[in-house]
Formats: structure tokens, C-alpha cells, sequence
């Protein structure tokens, strides 16, 4: 990069820059040994070119004048080296793409190559155009993933609803998968959320739900048609009989999923988009199946609908000679199926310990970030020197595909939750892009660099593996606080070896464990004052000197604008000595030299001095192998951070993903109670009764049965997506007791007795029970089945809980509301 120079010599650089500093320029001061080097100057008008700079004067001697153009050199130069980048040893520059709001990532990369491809042919020899890195065959590959699990969904819920109700009704159902799709898309857009792969998931997850509605509505007009009603009365009584059943199942399922909306924390961002897709879905699907699917019911469904078919002679048989005496046992002997459902309630919580929480999932991408920090004041080219290490190290890694490296800062973001490394000599960082996601041979390659990585000893060089979720300074992350520098060090050492003997943990880092040498330039005041010596004039010129100063703008006729830089001439890196090189110009015009009136001493200093809510603290963090452990590791940190004797005054705060996760499980949990509590206001009011509700809410603890033996048999922890499955199946799992109790409640109305009531409410909703249930994990087992990270402990946290609830909910919700309804009450 080009600058405008002005080059002066040793005697003349503090002159030069007082009478530029003239010129109304505002020139901060500040100790040298700040190590601050970079200036925003501002006048109040730039130079306009080089010509007028040097016409600038210095100073006059009674009869000639002095122009800048007579004591310093002033042309245009290269401005320091700050960085440097490298393709796979080769030197680059860096180009980095962001597309705007509301633009098809996957578009905008097609223009882009096409556009590449032309400016390829036109570069000279030896220049070439690689890209390094791409977001838009990730996002190409996962969209199309999701849109074929989705298709998967709606294949798989169409055979199964075809098999239990033949091909007209299923075609009914069916048709409003699409529209229901299609409108909610709409909606989204409208809220300001485009397809992408939490849309596109949650669209998946919704898939089962929305056709609930109408399988419900269609299967109630069938039986009826089969009573001998017909087709449109058929129709009308079926949709009116269970209109407020679905109605309140829908707000039930819509309560679990609405409050996700407000979380607040990092994750809910990430989040957004999931509840209001399944929220747009489900609220369009329940107004056609109330308007749309009986109106389509009467005109499609054939007129000889009442004749059994075989597969329902095999659903009454099994209701007939299997489910009706289970559930007279049932209602007779209520207590031993009670207690057995508490039993394997609590079986299925002491699997909790084995499962295990954690936060997000690791991203499972061919990429890695490697970063080289050498101690503080290191110089770009002893960075650089271990940048070259690693480069030899990856160029012997058969798994590395390419790799690019930044030394003096960190790579542009390709990843949401990495964020950009300012400008820092001593820092230098490396995006390894490998061949493919192939996990042993990924974490395989890990282990071997770590050992790589170890044997150089002149930087720390390290990395952990992409995750998802919110930003956040290390997975480990304990902050100690205190008043005492030493103290603090002292403590942090302890903390430090301790995170270091924990099984687990890597690249454990502690800023007071590492010192920096800072050079001071102690300046004599009485000796400045005799001479006339203004202190920030000697910071200025020392500034100016040594590091060079950027004291103004130069545009050029061309409209180019550079800065402009005043400093002494220099070939090579500046040492010790140059310090003797610098001279001040006094009031009354005499030159005074740097050792007159300063002394140069070398102090040990601390690195990094933290601050936490106003306490002066510091924070040892460090990564963790694997990374689906951090929560285990850590809280083993914090069991013997408790054994230790802290001095009075100090203490310890848990910070990284840690905190993050105990704020997001947190902000969960809290909306998981308000959901249930919004559930537990509908359900009132749809049965004017407070305990046909707590019939209801049985479901929910039948779910946690099954979600645990899920998440335990198929190894997946619980996670954060898997929380975010347990809130939504609290609005799912009800709603196939809210069938049972509104059908009871209908038949006593009807004059029936309450225990003949629920027993055929039990038999006449088992077949939509079944249905709906069997449809809704049948739309969510292709992405369950994907074995993603996020959505895999998510699908089997949903379909383990409809498994357990639905078969206990015909046998424990019966019991339940025999209990607990007045026999003699007639409920309208």
C-alpha cells in the first residue's frame, strides 16, 4: 500500500512535525512504551498533492525561508508491512465476499465463478485466482439435504396414511401438505426469513404435526360415512364433532413452540426462524382442515365408503381381543398401572447421568482455524518464522486438501461464530481446509497435529475444532477475581496447573503466567522545562521518529487519497540505538538530543490486565479435546476449584461455554414453564375444569419416559437442540389426551356412564390416536436419521417421547380421568 513519505532528518523530524502540527492538526499524546503506533489525524482540510507539502515552510532566518522540500524527502513509499498472506506458501491477497440481505447465497456464487472465469483469462502470467473458501456449496448441499428428507417425510406420511384410510382420504390429507407449505413460506418471507436450513428443518419437524389435523377431521367423517350417514352430513357432523378438540390441540402445540420466539440469549438468534415456521404451518394447516379439507372431504370421498376394510378389521381385531381387556385391567387395577409408569419414569431419569448434557454440537466440517501467537513484542518476521513451521507441517498432512495463512492478523470470517483477529504482530492464523468430512480421519489428523504443533517451542500454536451456537472467548473459561496483581498471579498459576491435570483439556492458557518487557523512556521534566522542551512535543518526535507518525491526507489530481507519514529514514528494523538518533527542536530553535533529557530502562510488565464487573480480575481458559465433553469437563474443574483454599477477597467466576449454556438451558427452562402454563389456560377453559387438565398433563411426564431411553439408546447427549425437542413434544404429547377427555366429555354429555364413556372414547380415537402419532414420527425419522449433530438428538428426543406417551396416555389417561372426574357429573 502507498503512502505519502515525508523522510527528515534526525534533527529535523520533531520540527517538521511541530509546524505540521501547526497546521491545525490534532495530535494525541501518550507514553511510548503504550506501544501504540497507529494515529487517525484529522486537519481541517488535506493537502492538496506532494507539491503543496513541499512548499510547506519551516522557518525563517530573517531573510530566506526554509521549505520542507529543503530538510526531508517527500514522495510516495510503502507503508509498513503490518501482514502478510500466503496461499499454501505462495503470497496472496485476500478478497472477501458478503452478500447482502435477502440475496440467494448460492446465485450470487455462480455469478461470482462466471465472473472469475472471464478475469482468470485476463491476469498475467504466474497470478492466479483460487478461492479458499466458499459458503455457498455448504449451504447448496445442506438445503438440498433438508428438501430431501422433507420429500422423504411427505413419501413416507402419504403410504401410511393410504394403508389405514385408503387412497381418497389420503389424497384429501395430502393436498394440504403442499398448500399449508407454500403459505407458511409466504408468511415467513413476509416476516423477514428466507429458506435456509433451520426453515427448511423446522419445516420437517412440522411435517407429522400438519397433517394431524387433518387426519383427524377426515377419519372422524369416514367413520361416520361408515355409520350410514351420508357423504355431506357425514362430513359436516364429523368436522363439527371434532372442531374444538383440534382447535385446542393446534393452541396447545402452538403455545410449546411460540415462546421459543423470545429467547433472548445467543442461541435465540441462531433459533429464530424454527418456532415461527412450525407456528405459520400448523396455524394454516388447522383453518384447512376446518374450511378446506371437509369441503374437499364431500365432493372426493366415494359414497361407498361404509363397507370395512381389511386393514380395519385388523385395527378393530387388535382393539377388540388385545387393547380392551389391557385397558379393563387398566381401569380395575388403576394403581398398578400408575405405579408401573412411575417406576419406568424414574428408571428412565437415572439413565440421565449416562446421557449427559452438552451445549451445541460441533459443526462436522472439513475445515479447521490454526492459531500461532508468539510472546508479546515479537517482531512480523519471527511470527512469521513459525508460520512457516506449520505451513511445513500441513504440507506433510496427506488429509490437507489447501490451506491459506494471515501473519499479523486473523483470516476474514468464514465461520458466524469466529470472529476476525485484529492487527497483532505476534499473532498469525491458518484456515486448513481438509479433503472431505470424514470423522476418524478428521480427528485422527487433530491428534497428529497436536503432537506437531507441540515440538515448536518459540509460539503457542493451537486450534479447536468449529462448533455451533453463540461466540464465546474459550469452552473453558474460569475468571478469578481480586484486588492484588500478585495475588491474582499467584491464584492463576494454581488454576492454571489445575486445568492442566484435568483429564481432557488443551491449550490451557493464563495471561499473568506470561510476562512482557516494556521500554520506557523516562523523561527528565526539569531538564525539558529548562530547555524550553514541551512533553508531548518529545512524545510526538519520538513517535514520529522511530515508528513513524501520521500526521495527515494527501489527494492526489486523480482523486486518490493517501495518508501521510512523517518518520526519520530507516532501511533496516529499528533497534536500541536509534533511541540516540532523535532530536527535539526547543523554543528558542536549538536542537536537543533524546539522552539529554530522557533515560531508555527495560521493565517486566504484566500482559493483560482483565476486568469483570468492575473488579480487576483474569481468566485462564483453555480448549477441550472433544468437544461434545466440555460441559463434564468443566463441571470437574469446578469440583476441585471448590476443594480450594481461596484467600479472603477472592474468588472464581465460570465463564466460556459454560455460562453460555447455563444462561440458554436457563432461558429455557423458563419457557418451558410459561408454555406449560399457557397449555394449562387453554386446557381450563376448553373443559371448565381444573382437573381434566392435570388428566391431560400426564402425558407430559409419560414423554420424559421415552425421550430419555431415546437420547441414552441412540448415544446423542442432551443437547441444546434437544431441549428445544422436549419443549415442543410438551405441546404435542397432549394433544392426543385432549382427543380422549373432549370425546368423553361429549359421550357423558350424550347421558353415557363415565366409565363407558372412556372406554369408547379409548376405541374410537385409537385408530386417529395411532395415526396421528405414527405420521408424526414417520415426517421427522428421515431427519432424524440423517445423524446431524443438531437435529438427530432433537428427532429422538420428540419420537421416543410420542412413543411412550401415546402408548401410556390409552391406559394411564383413562385410569386418570376415572379418578379424578365426578362419576356423576355430567360435563357439557
Amino acid at each position: 500500500m502507498l503512502v505519502g513519505s515525508i523522510s527528515a532528518g534526525r534533527r529535523a523530524v520533531g520540527q517538521v512535525v511541530q509546524v505540521l502540527q501547526g497546521n491545525n492538526l490534532n495530535i494525541p499524546g501518550g507514553d511510548i512504551a503504550s506501544g501504540g503506533r497507529s494515529f487517525n489525524i484529522k486537519t481541517s482540510g488535506s493537502f492538496k498533492g506532494l507539491d503543496e507539502i513541499r512548499e510547506t515552510v519551516i522557518m525563517s532566518d530573517g531573510n530566506n525561508l526554509v521549505y520542507l522540500k529543503d530538510i526531508a524527502a517527500v514522495d510516495y513509499d510503502l507503508a509498513d508491512v503490518r501482514w502478510e498472506g500466503r496461499y499454501r506458501g505462495k503470497k496472496a491477497i485476500f478478497i472477501n465476499l458478503t452478500q447482502k440481505a435477502g440475496i440467494n447465497v448460492v446465485k450470487m456464487a455462480e455469478e461470482i465463478d462466471e465472473k472469475l472465469g472471464a478475469f482468470q483469462a485476463e491476469l498475467p502470467q504466474g497470478l492466479e485466482l483460487v478461492t479458499v473458501f466458499e459458503q455457498a456449496p455448504a449451504v447448496e448441499s445442506r438445503i438440498n439435504d433438508f428438501a430431501i428428507n422433507l420429500m422423504q417425510g411427505v413419501g413416507l406420511v402419504g403410504v401410511i396414511i393410504f394403508l389405514f384410510l385408503g387412497w381418497r382420504p389420503s389424497l384429501v390429507i395430502m393436498t394440504v401438505i403442499p398448500l399449508s407449505i407454500v403459505i407458511a413460506i409466504a408468511m415467513l418471507d413476509q416476516a423477514g426469513y428466507g429458506l435456509q436450513q433451520i426453515s427448511i428443518a423446522a419445516l420437517v419437524i412440522a411435517l407429522g404435526l400438519l397433517v394431524d389435523n387433518g387426519i383427524v377431521v377426515v377419519e372422524n367423517i369416514v367413520r361416520f360415512r361408515k355409520e350410514g350417514f351420508p357423504l355431506v352430513e357425514a362430513a359436516a357432523k364429523g368436522t363439527a364433532e371434532v372442531g374444538y378438540a383440534i382447535v385446542s390441540s393446534t393452541a396447545t402445540t402452538l403455545l410449546a413452540f411460540f415462546p421459543l420466539v423470545f429467547l433472548n440469549s445467543g442461541a435465540g438468534e441462531f433459533l429464530r426462524s424454527l418456532p415461527l415456521t412450525v407456528i405459520f404451518v400448523l396455524f394454516i394447516s388447522l383453518l384447512l382442515a376446518l374450511t378446506f379439507t371437509p369441503i374437499m372431504a364431500g365432493k372426493t370421498l366415494s359414497a361407498r365408503m361404509n363397507k370395512e376394510r381389511a386393514l380395519d378389521r385388523r385395527i378393530r381385531g387388535f382393539i377388540e381381543k388385545v387393547y380392551r381387556p389391557v385397558l379393563d385391567f387398566s381401569l380395575k387395577r388403576g394403581i398398578i398401572v400408575l405405579a408401573a409408569s412411575i417406576a419406568m419414569l424414574m428408571g428412565a431419569a437415572s439413565l440421565f447421568p449416562s446421557i449427559g448434557v452438552s451445549f451445541f454440537p460441533t459443526a462436522d466440517k472439513p475445515m479447521l482455524l490454526v492459531e500461532v501467537e508468539a510472546p508479546r513484542g515479537t517482531s512480523l518476521d519471527q511470527t512469521d518464522e513459525a508460520m512457516k513451521f506449520v505451513e511445513q507441517v500441513l504440507d506433510t498432512t496427506g488429509f490437507v486438501k489447501d490451506y491459506v495463512s494471515n501473519t499479523g492478523h486473523g483470516n476474514p470470517m468464514v465461520y458466524y461464530n469466529r470472529r476476525p483477529e485484529p492487527y497483532k504482530k505476534y499473532f498469525g492464523q491458518f484456515l486448513v481446509n481438509f479433503n472431505e468430512w470424514n470423522p476418524e480421519q478428521f480427528y485422527a489428523t487433530l491428534a497428529q497435529l497436536r503432537k506437531d504443533f507441540a515440538k515448536y517451542p518459540s509460539a503457542n500454536i493451537t486450534f479447536s475444532e468449529l462448533k455451533n451456537g453463540p461466540p464465546f472467548e474459550a469452552p473453558i473459561e474460569i475468571k478469578i477475581l481480586g484486588d492484588e496483581l500478585d495475588t491474582l498471579r499467584q491464584i492463576s498459576s494454581k488454576v492454571e496447573n489445575l486445568i492442566r491435570s484435568t483429564s481432557g483439556t488443551a491449550n490451557v492458557y493464563n495471561p499473568l503466567g506470561v510476562d512482557k518487557t516494556d521500554l520506557k523512556v523516562e523523561v527528565n521534566r526539569d531538564k525539558a522545562g529548562m530547555l524550553g522542551l514541551a512533553i508531548p512535543d518529545i512524545d510526538l518526535a519520538v513517535r514520529a521518529s522511530l515508528t513513524g507518525l501520521n500526521v495527515d491526507e494527501v489527494t492526489t489530481r486523480e482523486g486518490e487519497r493517501y495518508d501521510l507519514v512523517v518518520r526519520m529514514p530507516a532501511d533496516d528494523d529499528l533497534g536500541i540505538e536509534d533511541f540516540y538518533k532523535v532530536y527535539f527542536t526547543s523554543n528558542t530553535g536549538a536542537q536537543v538530543p533524546l539522552q539529554q533529557v530522557a533515560n531508555l530502562r527495560f521493565e517486566a510488565a504484566t500482559a493483560e490486565i482483565q476486568h469483570y464487573d468492575l473488579d480487576r480480575s483474569t481468566a485462564v481458559t483453555a480448549d477441550v479435546l472433544n468437544a461434545d465433553q466440555t460441559t463434564q469437563v468443566t463441571e470437574t474443574i469446578i469440583e476441585q476449584l471448590e476443594k480450594m483454599e481461596w484467600p479472603e477477597g477472592y474468588g472464581y467466576y465460570v465463564a466460556g461455554e459454560y455460562e453460555a449454556q447455563q444462561e440458554t438451558f436457563g432461558d429455557l427452562g423458563t419457557l418451558l414453564i410459561v408454555a406449560m402454563l399457557g397449555i394449562f389456560a387453554v386446557l381450563v377453559l376448553q373443559f371448565r375444569s381444573l382437573r381434566q387438565p392435570l388428566v391431560v398433563f400426564s402425558a407430559i411426564p409419560m414423554a420424559v419416559t421415552g425421550s430419555f431411553v431415546a437420547l441414552y439408546l441412540t448415544g446423542w447427549s442432551f443437547s441444546f437442540f434437544a431441549f428445544v425437542g422436549f419443549i415442543s413434544l410438551v405441546g404435542i404429547v397432549v394433544n392426543n389426551s385432549i382427543i380422549l377427555v373432549d370425546y368423553t366429555n361429549q359421550l357423558r354429555a350424550e347421558g353415557m356412564e363415565l366409565v363407558d364413556a372412556i372406554r369408547k372414547s379409548c376405541e374410537t380415537r385409537f385408530t386417529p390416536i395411532l395415526l396421528t402419532t405414527t405420521t408424526t414420527i414417520l415426517g421427522l425419522l428421515p431427519l432424524t436419521l440423517s445423524q446431524t449433530n443438531l437435529w438427530s438428538p432433537l428427532g429422538w428426543t420428540i419420537i421416543g417421547g410420542m412413543v411412550s406417551s401415546t402408548l401410556l396416555t390409552l391406559l394411564v389417561v383413562p385410569v386418570l380421568l376415572k379418578w379424578l372426574t365426578p362419576s356423576k357429573q355430567v360435563v357439557g
